[in-house]
């Protein structure tokens, strides 16, 4: 590493970890509003509070590690644009592609630590943390209100219910899905509702079907009217994950699109939020390719606009990932584009932008 390299790295490290431990915070604090009813219904202590934060940190820095990238990049090149620096640097014969070398191999790295962590590390916390959401549930309603939720058990089947009604502790809709040592769906339970009695619920209104091996039809529907399971420690499970798809875990989204295609059951939502799980995190080599020539831009109006600069591209980034999200949830979108469209769209004006700062 030449001692460019290294001078450039150390500049861009401070404003990085600025950026990024901001975005954090921000993340934390929505976790901590969106869990402050069970705070104060369940009375729980400030260790285990704490403890459910720290255990969503590592994925909190998945979403942080781009806009600490863009930060770092921008407030870097600007201030040293300002200073005249990056003037000295090409009087001295290095181009403007040669200084930002580091910079984006810099993002590059951190797309790979949002990658690596995201597949080794967050799926262990956030199990952890859904263990510590429990604890805290243990005094909540039974069934709280919710639509269009998918949860598990422990013995690996997949539950779907369209409605939890908590003033009737009931659930409309419901449809399991169990597997066999395999993975492969070997049963398949639909009913209308289900609900709560003592600590068993009851299915009412409903159908078993049996799959054999290949997936086939073994015999004729068995219908019922109604028909008890065990429902409680699955749903105890679905309180202390309360997590959507874009929650979940790549593996975790890959394995729920393979039952659902075993089942001949929709996954294009399921898709869309799978690519953003790799999309996110590459966004970090994205916004360092852009924020380099636009902080060298616009370096002529003060040592700050690097934060100007980094505020507008995450804010139009989320416009477009917004956009592309919401027509790949309705089908309107291949889950492929709809996942990777915004840093196909920024990585090109990126390098448009570099070559003519270059």
């Amino acid at each position: 590493m030449r001692i460019l390299d290294r001078y450039l790295l150390r500049r861009v490290t401070l404003p990085f970890i600025v950026g990024l431990m901001l975005f954090v915070l921000i993340l934390l604090a929505e976790v901590a509003y969106n869990i402050s009813s069970t705070i104060v219904g369940g009375r729980v202590s400030a260790a285990l509070i704490i403890r459910y934060l720290l255990l969503r940190t590592p994925r909190a820095i998945v979403w942080s590690l781009p806009f600490g990238t863009l930060l770092g990049v921008a407030m870097s090149v600007t201030t040293l644009a300002h200073y005249g620096e990056i003037t000295a640097m090409r009087a001295g014969g290095v181009a403007f592609t040669r200084i930002c070398a580091a910079l984006i191999v810099a993002g590059a790295v951190a797309a790979g630590g949002g990658l690596a962590l995201n597949q080794y590390v967050v799926p262990s916390t956030m199990e952890a943390a859904q263990q510590a959401l429990a604890d805290m549930m243990m005094t909540q309603a039974v069934v709280r209100e919710a639509h269009n939720q998918f949860f598990r058990d422990e013995q690996g089947r997949f539950f779907y219910v369209r409605d939890m009604l908590p003033a009737e502790n009931l659930l409309r809709d419901v449809t399991i899905w169990t597997r066999d040592a395999q993975g492969r769906v070997r049963d398949i339970t639909v009913a209308e509702r289900a609900d709560l009695q003592g600590t068993v619920w009851t299915l009412y209104d409903g159908a078993s079907i049996t799959l054999d091996e290949r997936g086939s039809l073994q015999g004729a529907a068995d219908r019922f009217e109604s028909r008890q399971v065990y429902l409680t420690r699955a749903l105890q499970q679905y309180y202390s994950e309360q997590r959507s798809a874009a929650e979940m875990a790549p593996y975790e989204l890959k394995e729920l699109i393979e039952v659902r295609q075993a089942t001949g059951g929709q996954t294009q939502q399921l898709e869309v939020y799978l690519h953003f799980k790799y999309s996110i995190p590459v966004a970090c080599l994205v916004f360092a390719i852009i924020a380099a020539p636009l902080g060298h831009h616009y370096s002529r109006h003060g040592t700050y606009v690097g934060v100007v600069v980094a505020l507008l591209v995450v804010f139009l980034y989320n416009g477009v990932r917004s956009w592309t999200l919401a027509f790949g949830l309705a089908g309107a979108l291949d889950p492929v584009v709809a996942g990777w469209a915004p840093d196909a769209i920024f990585g090109v004006l990126g390098v448009i932008f570099l070559a003519r700062e270059g």
